[in-house]
């Protein structure tokens, strides 16, 4: 339509030259110039249109550039948020390696001083192991040796009562002395108190028929420790090989005994064990001594006399009392 409306306008601009040259000649050259310019004309339009479609694309670009760039600003607020957070974070570490190396530093030098009590530790207890070890075996040779001279003393006595006659009264006139304890063994202990059962075995001789004998039985039942005493110690002048003197000599250990005279009621035990080994009073004599021995707070003799008593007379009626003994001291 355009087009149309500028060849008119052109034909009318052209028509009085028209008119006045009329030949064909310039009709077909005027023809020319017009479809040369309807052809400029639309290549000008073909640009237009180009320069529009340039426009809105150039527009486009131009917003996604912005768009771009807004996406960039982020990205590098982002990372400049990034960059900062490690350089904390890397402070932060470098703090945290500080204060741990200074607790390392701190936890090895309590370690030191730790090995180090620990070693002064271990050093204390091997000198107290060894000293306990010490006192052990001093108490146990102490009690060995005054089991020996236990045995000793009633070898010297039962000679002596050979050639001089048995005491009328329980009053000797010398107590053993007690023998000097160690150190350990000298600390205050709680008073034992001596066993109150009767004696560890009965008289299996029912009805003997000596009147002495009988007499000192009777007073032992009453309780009559003395009168007892000074019956079995009549019975024996008399009758020292007869069947019933190992227990007779048994019952002066039980007198003794029973009236707290420890040390004299070991001495008399022992000659019963010495005397008559093969009696069945030796292994009651051997069980009370480890009793006298646990009432003068002599604990390790005791454990001594109740072991010898299971290894010599391991079929005995004592052998259970003994092994309850044994479990019961410590």
């Amino acid at each position: 339509m355009k087009r149309s409306l500028t060849n008119l306008a052109l034909i009318l601009c052209l028509s009085p030259l028209l008119m006045h040259c009329a030949a064909e000649k310039d009709v077909r050259g005027i023809d020319m110039r017009l479809r040369t310019t309807d052809s400029k004309i639309a290549e000008m339009d073909d640009t237009v249109t180009a320069m529009k479609n340039q426009r809105s694309a150039i527009a486009e670009l131009a917003n996604q550039l912005e768009q771009t760039k807004s996406r960039l600003l982020q990205l590098e607020a982002r990372v400049e948020e990034k960059n900062i957070q490690t350089r904390k974070n890397l402070d932060d570490q470098a703090l945290l390696k500080k204060n741990t190396h200074s607790q390392i530093e701190q936890l090895r030098g309590q370690m030191t001083e730790v090995n180090s009590k620990v070693a002064s530790i271990t050093a204390q207890v091997a000198s107290f192991t060894g000293d306990v070890n010490r006192i052990q075996e001093d108490k146990a040779r102490e009690a060995a040796e005054r089991a020996a001279s236990a045995a000793r003393v009633a070898d010297e006595a039962r000679k002596k009562a050979d050639t001089v006659s048995a005491p009328k009264i329980i009053e000797p006139e010398q107590v053993k002395r007690k023998p000097v304890k160690t150190e350990e063994a000298a600390k205050p202990e709680e008073p034992v108190k001596p066993p109150t059962d009767k004696p560890a075995a009965q008289d299996t001789e029912t009805g003997a028929s000596d009147p002495l004998y009988n007499k000192g039985l009777a007073a032992y039942k009453a309780n009559k420790y003395k009168e007892a005493y000074n019956a079995f110690s009549s019975y024996l002048e008399k009758n020292r090989t007869a069947p019933l003197a190992a227990n007779a000599r048994f019952w002066l250990g039980e007198c003794l005994f029973q009236q707290k005279e420890f040390e004299l009621a070991i001495l008399e035990y022992q000659k019963v064990i010495a005397d008559y080994p093969k009696s069945n009073k030796a292994s009651a004599a051997l069980f009370k001594q480890g009793q006298a021995f646990e009432s003068l707070a002599e604990k390790d003799t005791a454990k001594i006399i109740y072991n010898k008593l299971l290894a010599e007379y391991p079929k005995s009626e004592q052998v259970e009392m003994a092994q309850k003994r044994l479990k019961s001291i410590k």
